[in-house]
């Protein structure tokens, strides 16, 4: 990575170069774009905001190019802010050059993230909270559940570190900003805060620079797997408009909560890093506080810090919890500062009331602790049961493939053997018909125009002789009524009628005779479509009773 840097440093970082620090599912189709657009993947990155390329790229793909390309732009921020480089401009994201062009495409690349409504409160805190505690590694559902407390952008999350947090004031030691984006000198509330504090004791263990032992990929991974959050807000998809796609999609629903139903727009705001909050919640009006009654800001904290507790109050609320000492054990994560005795006890105040100086309520008790150990038991029981369930169905389905395999094999044999019996009978009415026409067979002068001229042709008197089947009805109507097959009887009155002729023009060659009978038996073979007899007639004509014959 230090050899990224350095070309970053010193802007020789190259289009291909970026593109492969993008995901790598459209990498492919992105590098196609970037050339048809006239750009050489060689090219540097720094070039990208060239306003014709940004223009041509409009018109020779879709939104897609924009939207992956402000993906690979946060990966090369990424890159420059772990080497304390400036970050390079911003080109694809909100408020960059591409959009600021008003490309349409640049433009569309935004509006296609947006959800079309958020399900209430009450539907998705409860859905985010167990959702968060299905995730199986630790530190990623440490990391989940701060995120959905606290909605900064994902990759902020992720690359929180011990230096950024002062506990002693509960807040970020400075503003961080990286291009356009902000993160703000934000005081956490208490939840938040402990949940860093157990992360940041596990991190100094370890030797870790970051907080959370994630990254935004093992993130949006965790969400979208069976059971995660992904999977719980499946029901509200046609009200939202589109599935959860990954773990930006906190930063979507949870400032919807903190606006339309706790009123907090200019607080949202300040905690996303945002110019305006209208970049992910559309149609905001003149909207005010119309959960909680609170509208003083104490010395407790910032007004940011209010929205946040007022966010966090209403999990508490949501999930019927006792206190919100018991949020942690609901989202299946540790936070010691919360729940051990003597901790503060943090009450959830009921809709309508004062949030301000109410929240703390004196210490908690063994009876608290006592509640804390049965929300997480119980926690950890719905979790057992739900895989078990899983596993369950999973052996159900398992079973039933076995049965749907056994039926599905037996349909398919039943099918064959029906198709046998059909062609069977198709061919049964076949040869009735063709004794039928056999009959009226008598001699040479019976046979087609087109079958008499390609005989003709032949000029090959000794075969023309034997050919015409002079002899060979009357031997197949005879072999039928003494039962002999009539394929045999029929082939071999043939080769008989041939004896008459062929020796006349001895020697002859075998294949000669083959190559001479060939087209002749090919249109016997359509004229008389009768298998039995044409196959005996034809092999007769062109393989080992001729050869025989001849060999003698």
């Amino acid at each position: 990575m230090a050899e990224i840097a350095d070309k970053i440093k010193d802007q020789t970082l190259t289009i291909g170069e970026a593109i492969n620090m993008g995901p790598r599912g459209n990498q492919s189709s992105l590098r196609k774009a970037v050339e048809a657009a006239g750009k050489s993947l060689d090219d540097s990155w720094f070039t990208v905001g060239d306003a014709d390329f940004l223009t041509k790229l409009n018109e020779v793909g879709s939104e897609a190019n924009f939207t992956n390309l402000a993906t690979v732009q946060t990966a090369v921020e990424k890159q420059s802010a772990i080497a304390d480089l400036p970050a390079p401009p911003n080109v694809f994201k909100a408020e960059g050059k591409a959009r600021s062009l008003g490309l349409e495409k640049a433009t569309q690349a935004r509006r296609t993230k947006a959800f079309k409504a958020v399900p209430e409160a009450k539907k998705s805190l409860t859905a985010l909270t167990e959702g968060i505690a299905a995730i199986e590694d630790s530190s990623t559902r440490a990391a989940v559940a701060f995120n959905s407390l606290v909605p900064l952008r994902p990759g902020e999350v992720a690359g929180i570190k011990l230096s950024d947090i002062d506990f002693e004031s509960g807040s970020f030691t400075s503003e961080y900003r990286r291009g356009n984006k902000i993160r703000n000198e934000l005081d956490l509330p208490e939840v938040a805060l402990e949940i860093l504090r157990d992360e940041a004791e596990r991190a100094k263990e370890t030797g870790r620079e970051f907080i959370f032992d994630t990254s935004v990929t093992k993130m949006t991974s965790a969400i979208k797997k069976p059971g995660g959050i992904a999977e719980k807000f499946k029901p509200f998809e046609k009200a939202m408009g589109r599935p959860i796609q990954g773990a930006s999609d906190l930063r979507k629903i949870i400032p919807s909560i903190i606006v339309n139903e706790l009123g907090y727009a200019k607080e949202a705001s300040a905690i996303m890093g945002h110019a305006s909050i209208d970049e992910t919640i559309d149609g905001l009006k003149d909207i005010t506080r119309k959960h909680y009654a609170s509208q003083v800001i104490t010395s407790e904290g910032t007004t940011a810090k209010q929205a946040l507790r007022a966010l966090q109050n209403m999990y508490g609320e949501v999930l019927g919890l006792s206190t919100l000492n018991e949020l942690p054990a609901a989202m299946n994560i540790t936070a010691a500062g919360l729940t051990t005795k003597a901790a503060p006890k943090l009450a959830v105040i009921p809709r309508g009331k004062e949030i301000v100086g109410t929240q703390v309520q004196g210490t908690l008790t063994d009876a608290d602790l006592d509640l804390i150990e049965d929300v997480r038991a119980a926690r950890s029981q719905e979790l057992k049961l739900a895989a078990t369930e899983a596993e369950k169905k999973r052996l159900e389905l398992e079973s039933q493939m076995g049965e749907l395999d056994e039926t599905a094999i037996r349909a398919k044999e039943q099918r064959r053997i029906r198709e046998q019996e059909i062609r069977a009978e198709e061919r049964a009415k076949v040869k009735a018909q063709t004794t039928t026409d056999l009959t009226n067979i008598k001699s040479p002068d019976d046979f087609s125009d087109a079958l008499k001229e390609k005989l003709r042709k032949l000029n090959f008197k000794p075969l023309m002789k034997a050919v015409p089947v002079v002899g060979a009805v009357p031997a197949y109507m005879e072999s039928r009524e003494a039962g002999a097959g009539p394929l045999e009887a029929a082939g071999r009155a043939v080769l008989e009628e041939a004896t008459l002729g062929i020796p006349e023009a001895l020697p002859v060659a075998e294949q000669a005779v083959k190559a001479a009978a060939e087209p002749v038996a090919e249109e016997i073979k359509r004229q008389v479509p009768e298998e039995g007899f044409v196959s005996g007639l034809t092999r007769a004509m062109t393989g080992q009773g001729m050869s025989g014959f001849i060999n003698r």
